[in-house]
């Protein structure tokens, strides 16, 4: 009987074991209780039961998938942040300045015939004489003279053959300066003394003439600028410096004896002025 008494109070520990957990366990349909936070209420497992292992909330990993496998979906991705960098500020510079052209005022062509070339010849004739007193020598005589005058008529033949040919020549109609002279009988009759020299100045061994180019009454480019000759003695002017700061020409013109000057002057229906300037000592070789 004790034998058996002990089996039933086994017996009765087991069942009663049993029936305790199905109570813990939630009768095995129920809800799980959620543990608070902080606290512990589940069982230690003293009565000898087991005690209820709660299920951890997944975790969720950087690419969005639980981290311990047991997620209910892909988690959204974060999205990854690309940075803007600043623009780099261009520098900006002094801006050119270009300076505004002086406009040349634009002048209506004046017509040749306007124009006289006796003028244009005693101009230049004018400033020379002037230029010769201030240099120490008498100045050319004679402008109306009969010598002057077959002179005048040689240097125009001149000026009006360089016109033709549009360029500055000391040869024209096949003849040199020297054989110029003789055709127009002014060979012998121009040469004269050197003074101070024993020797005789003639178109064969110096040079008796010299030319020029200009325009009147209308535009034209000089040394890269824009000039305007509005009447005979603006054009007379712009001869006489080209033959006085020429160094050549200034000698021809500065010979003490030489006492006759004549000129030539061409205006073409261009507004071209052609000018040829021939010397001449009338045949003096006294002193």
């Amino acid at each position: 009987m004790v034998v058996g008494g002990a089996v039933a109070v086994v017996a009765v520990l087991v069942i009663g074991g049993i029936a305790g957990a199905m109570v813990l366990g939630g009768g095995g349909g129920g809800d799980t209780p959620t543990p608070d936070d902080g606290e512990d209420d589940a069982d230690d497992g003293s009565d000898g039961g087991s005690a209820a292992t709660p299920t951890p909330a997944a975790t969720t990993a950087g690419n969005g998938t639980a981290a311990n496998g047991t997620g209910n979906g892909t988690a959204t991705a974060f999205p990854t942040l690309t940075p803007t960098s600043a623009p780099t500020p261009t520098a900006t510079g002094t801006p050119t300045v270009t300076p505004t052209p002086t406009a040349i005022p634009t002048r209506t062509p004046i017509l040749p015939r306007m124009f006289e070339e006796r003028e244009v010849e005693l101009e230049p004739r004018r400033m020379i004489n002037d230029w010769r007193r201030d240099n120490g020598l008498d100045p050319y005589t004679n402008a109306n003279g009969s010598l002057v005058k077959r002179i005048n008529r040689m240097s125009l033949n001149h000026s009006v053959a360089m016109a033709d040919r549009g360029e500055l020549v000391y040869e024209t109609h096949n003849l040199s300066v020297p054989e110029r002279y003789r055709v127009f009988d002014l060979k012998e009759t121009c040469k004269f003394k050197r003074q101070g020299k024993q020797f005789i100045v003639s178109p064969n061994n110096y040079q008796f003439q010299v030319i020029g180019q200009s325009h009147i009454g209308s535009n034209f480019q000089e040394n890269g600028e824009t000039v305007y000759h509005e009447n005979e003695t603006a054009v007379a002017r712009d001869i006489f410096e080209d033959w006085t700061e020429n160094p050549v020409y200034a000698g021809v013109l500065d010979y003490p004896n030489a006492n006759r000057l004549g000129l030539g002057i061409e205006i073409t229906e261009d507004n071209e002025v052609w000018v040829t300037r021939n010397i001449c000592g009338s045949g003096d070789t006294s002193n």
